[in-house]
């Protein structure tokens, strides 16, 4: 078995979560040249770890969970859902880094 079919099997199997967003790992993922600001927010989308309600109570920096919208504040919520952030598309669309993506990323971190 080659490298990129090992790498290909352990990325299926390590239960990554949104491993469904990248095809390839073993390839540079779409938004790899973005400022370190704006790359670290897209990771943290990506991977659902970033700073929001819910995990800042699982990490207890927080008392509660809530968004300002009143729902219970998650990575995806923040993109998804939630009124005042949504990004116009979904978590599919930020990982794919286009304009629009990257333009949200931007406005969202400043």
């Amino acid at each position: 078995m080659d490298i990129r079919s090992q790498w290909k099997e352990i990325w299926k199997s390590a239960q990554v979560v949104n491993f469904s967003l990248v095809d390839d790992p073993t390839i540079r993922q779409s938004g790899f040249d973005l400022p370190r600001q704006q790359w670290s927010l897209f990771t943290r989308f990506q991977t659902v770890q970033g700073h929001c309600g819910a995990c800042k109570k699982k990490w207890n920096q927080a008392a509660n969970e809530l968004c300002p919208c009143g729902e219970k504040q998650t990575m995806s919520h923040i993109v998804d859902f939630c009124p005042p952030s949504k990004l116009n598309g979904d978590l599919s669309q930020l990982h794919s880094a286009d304009d629009e993506a990257v333009a949200w990323l931007i406005n969202y971190g400043s």
